[in-house]
């Protein structure tokens, strides 16, 4: 039992890092806290960016090849997606600030 718990670990940590951006992204959109800096969403993105990597390295390090191969597109996908998210944010941040 504990086996196979820690087989799909590098999974729930995907997909727990997915709600937990999309939660963050949809909480610090500027609607619930209007005048927070730009500064915490890009730290927060940051961090989820760091945990997908570590997820992506504990799913290649599997030996099961359906968690390698979820593991190589979905932390991918997604750490590409935010990455680009990040860019903005911080394009909009030198944009607004003086």
């Amino acid at each position: 039992m504990n086996q196979s718990k820690q087989t799909y670990l590098p999974v729930f940590l995907t997909l727990g890092l997915l709600l937990f951006n999309m939660l963050t992204s949809y909480l610090l959109s500027g609607q619930f806290f209007p005048n927070l800096s730009l500064w915490v969403p890009i730290g927060l993105n940051v961090l989820v960016g760091l945990g997908y990597i570590v997820s992506l390295v504990m799913g290649l390090r599997s030996t099961n090849n359906y968690v390698k191969w979820f593991s190589m597109l979905a932390n991918t996908a997604f750490l590409l997606s935010l990455s680009v998210i990040t860019f903005m944010l911080l394009l909009a941040n030198g944009i607004s600030e003086p």
